[in-house]
């Protein structure tokens, strides 16, 4: 692909982000230089689990990587529930065939969107660490395999390089008083279990719900599923362990406690929660996402908990925004250069949006291990979809609003919590099964007359 221009970008990290980010710039004709610490074939952490794509975040990509990952990826569309009593029951994503999941392995997606980067005309470089950042210059020191170090100047520098992000503490390390950042670990941590569950019904996502708690399968294209586990931690980092299972015959029977149905299908479950410590769940947040002309893309600026399995989405977002925005400005043509400008707008719009993905995916921890297991929470649930789709005008449920609609986080948020707040008021006193009609009429009658709140 010919360079239309002779601007130039260094992203550091060459996860999927960076790659999507790498393969859109590339789209525009510009330089870009990917620089990756790790190796080429790096594997995974053995901490993983499945990302989950929606519209929001796929809508972002090319649509021949759309195409490709819908290929690789299962498409859920259901909540599969599975109770302590051993009853299943079903919860749809949303009201129509457009509302659902693509569950995709973490080193699927990775190597989908590196081979379109590379395909796309970037230039990737393993085992490249870097070391600091002169957010002026813009300018990296890198070190390689071999030990050597240098300045790699560009036109724009952008940190992809995840929750460790170096890009990001280059940052805060030189500019306290301009950029802030909070590091913040959760009580839960989460570790992959083996479970044979090949036939299991491939068109949800199955929970099983048990307090503070869960446990969560994530289908695959080949019919496996990427199972793990979401508890509460106990120990120091040495020797940290779930909560109450500090040995193999705790784990045995806690498994067969919990989760009977299943227990039989998880041959080595003392082996993935004993041999190896469960992974860590963090939070980071940084305010803004940009400094002169570096800027921060992903979780280097956002770091969330997965229990709204918006992660990766947002990070698409963000990637689509940015380019949009160089594309917007002919990414410097005319008079002046205005990279700068570019980020400061970029980092404005995103640092609301990220902010809010943060505090919307660590509420939704409660509605995973606890409240799908409600019948209360059901019958309301029940209500919200009903009276969206009745008048979709007046109100849509908060998960439609953030998975498959392209309102921001932030405005999303408020939006749910403005018209949850009417619908609390006309609900008070009222049983949801029973009354649902005379409640979605009463609720019409009080805010029909307004625009509403519809996401689609």
């Amino acid at each position: 692909m010919p360079d239309r221009t002779s601007r130039s970008v260094v992203i550091i990290g060459a996860g999927p982000v960076g790659c999507a980010l790498a393969t859109l710039l590339r789209r525009q004709g510009v330089a870009v230089d990917v620089y990756e610490r790790g190796v080429e074939d790096s594997g995974g952490s053995g901490h993983s689990f499945n990302l989950t794509l929606t519209s929001r975040g796929l809508d972002c990509l090319p649509r021949s990587v759309k195409r490709r990952l819908y290929l690789q990826g299962a498409v859920l569309t259901k909540r599969i529930i599975h109770h302590r009593d051993g009853a299943i029951s079903t919860q749809p994503y949303g009201t129509d065939d457009a509302h659902h999941l693509v569950s995709i392995p973490r080193g699927v997606l990775q190597d989908t969107l590196r081979d379109q980067a590379l395909r796309a005309g970037a230039r990737i470089h393993f085992e490249h660490t870097c070391l600091d950042v002169d957010t002026e210059r813009p300018a990296v020191l890198l070190r390689d395999r071999n030990g050597a170090t240098g300045w790699v100047e560009a036109d724009l520098v952008v940190g992809c390089d995840g929750a460790n992000s170096a890009v990001r503490e280059a940052i805060a390390a030189a500019h306290p008083t301009e950029f802030w950042v909070t590091r913040d670990c959760i009580a839960h941590g989460h570790a992959e279990i083996t479970m044979d569950y090949a036939d299991a019904d491939p068109t949800g996502m199955h929970l099983w719900p048990r307090g503070d708690h869960f446990l969560q399968a994530q289908p695959n294209r080949d019919r496996t599923f990427t199972t793990s586990l979401f508890k509460p931690l106990e120990g120091h980092e040495r020797d940290r362990h779930f909560a109450e299972l500090p040995s193999p015959d705790a784990v045995s029977d806690y498994c067969a406690t919990e989760f009977p149905d299943v227990v039989d299908r998880m041959a080595e479950v003392e082996h993935d929660l004993m041999d190896r410590r469960p992974g860590r769940l963090r939070i980071i947040s940084c305010a803004p996402y940009h400094h002169r002309r570096t800027v921060l893309v992903g979780d280097a600026a956002h770091a969330v908990v997965p229990f709204f399995g918006q992660g990766v989405n947002c990070s698409f977002e963000d990637t689509a925004a940015l380019a949009a925005l160089l594309e917007k400005a002919r990414f410097g043509s005319g008079s002046g250069d205005p990279v700068e400008s570019i980020v400061a707008e970029y980092s404005d719009v995103r640092v609301r949006a990220g902010h809010a993905l943060a505090d919307l995916s660590l509420r939704n921890l409660e509605e995973l291990s606890e409240r799908v297991d409600s019948s209360a929470f059901l019958a309301r649930r029940a209500l919200e979809r009903r009276l969206h789709e009745l008048h979709p005008h007046l109100f849509t449920p908060l998960y439609q609003m953030v998975a498959f609609s392209t309102m921001s986080y932030d405005t999303a948020q408020r939006v749910h919590q403005e018209f949850s707040a009417a619908l609390d008021e006309v609900c008070r006193g009222r049983d949801l099964r029973v009354e649902r009609d005379a409640i979605i009429a009463e609720f019409v009658r009080r805010h029909g007359g307004g625009r509403g709140n519809c996401a689609c």
